[in-house]
């Protein structure tokens, strides 16, 4: 039971809500009251109030970023979401860990996308022990300034700055992983190079600057995305621990998370480690309400449009080498206009392919006799 592990929420801003706004257009599990019922429940929006493993403060997050979001207009005709309110802290940081694991399994397995508001970055591993208990495997995409790899301590405790590592090593249901926005004078180089080894992807901020549309592919694929707010630069996010002079912008993260909301395969989203003690006029808060009101966004918008076994709603597009009798088989979507590539599986005999996500800066790229760089990463990470 869902309640066997949230608390209602006790605290609202004291105002008074137009009708167009998010405080009148949810459905909120307040004190008091019981569960509102799941049965056409789209999406639900979750506090983690858990801080144990890092300096104190993200616990606060919750019902800072409420405060913010039942604020802003809802604009999305029919959409049902709901606020099931905070996961109840458990003894230690391992039973919050399995606390959001159940509760995420349990809303994924209802067919509701659960957005997690608020905690350290360690709470990504209960968030990804729930898709592993609802589904066969996944691809996780991470947006963070670091990569959570390695620490000198693997305790529960103390997992923020590694919980990545018993993430990949743990979890038989991962199938790719992808680093977003990492800063690479803040990572060591061997950190890269051993997630490169794996067959994972890695994008440093600087690749991506300029190139947000670049970024819609990686996780159009993907059904997890976690965000550490310190991927967004201090001016924007203040209210972050390790906050860094250089990131994303503000418009930025609004601008990919409304990519991860129109990923057709997506299926939850957490955003962790804002510090509300750090704050300056609730800044990083606002912002935080901004990129899940374009999560929301993206996800109304959502096209359905991944061509599967019918490509005729596609426009393909043959690149031929000239050095060589390769081909690259591109394909348009006449819904969306988006961009896929085939990519060969196994021996040219066997004439089989995945469809990898791609830009038409791809195909301007194989049109110039060059492989794309996207390509040659997921060739060699299927043909392993």
């Amino acid at each position: 039971m869902l309640t066997d592990y949230l608390n209602p929420v006790l605290h609202t801003p004291n105002l008074v809500y137009g009708i167009n706004q998010w405080g009148n257009k949810m459905q909120i599990y307040h004190t008091n009251k019981p569960l509102p019922t799941l049965d056409k429940i789209q999406l639900a929006i979750i506090g983690v109030e858990e801080d144990r493993s890092a300096e104190r403060g993200c616990m606060l997050a919750p019902n800072a970023v409420r405060d913010q979001l039942y604020q802003l207009y809802f604009w999305w005709s029919g959409l049902q979401i709901v606020d099931l309110g905070n996961i109840k802290a458990g003894e230690t940081s391992k039973d919050t860990y399995f606390a959001v694991q159940s509760v995420v399994a349990e809303l994924l397995q209802m067919g509701i996308i659960p957005i997690i508001i608020g905690g350290t970055h360690d709470i990504s591993y209960g968030q990804f022990g729930g898709h592993a208990l609802a589904e066969k495997e996944t691809q996780l995409v991470v947006i963070d300034e670091k990569i959570d790899l390695f620490s000198s301590s693997l305790d529960y405790e103390t997992q923020n700055q590694s919980f990545l590592y018993r993430l990949i090593t743990q979890k038989s249901t991962l199938s790719h992983f992808t680093q977003v926005g990492f800063q690479r004078h803040l990572v060591d180089p061997y950190l890269v190079e051993s997630i490169e080894k794996l067959g994972f992807d890695a994008y440093s901020v600087g690749e991506l600057r300029n190139k947000l549309p670049d970024l819609e592919p990686i996780v159009r694929d993907v059904q997890m995305v976690s965000v550490d707010m310190s991927a967004a630069r201090l001016a924007d996010a203040p209210g972050v621990s390790h906050a860094s002079p250089n990131g994303f912008s503000g418009e930025d993260l609004c601008q990919l998370t409304r990519y991860v909301g129109l990923s057709d395969h997506v299926r939850s989203l957490g955003i962790y480690e804002y510090n509300p003690l750090l704050d300056r006029q609730a800044q990083t808060a606002s912002l935080v309400a901004q990129m899940v009101w374009y999560f929301v966004d993206g996800y109304y918008e959502r096209k359905h449009d991944f061509p599967q076994h019918d490509e005729r709603n596609y426009i393909p597009y043959i690149v031929n080498f000239k050095d060589n009798d390769y081909e690259l088989v591109f394909l348009k979507s006449k819904k969306s206009d988006r961009w896929w590539v085939r990519v060969p599986i196994g021996s040219a005999k066997q004439n089989t392919y995945k469809l990898l996500p791609c830009t038409y800066r791809d195909y301007e790229t194989a049109c110039r006799d060059e492989v794309p760089d996207r390509w040659l990463r997921a060739y060699w990470r299927w043909n392993r």
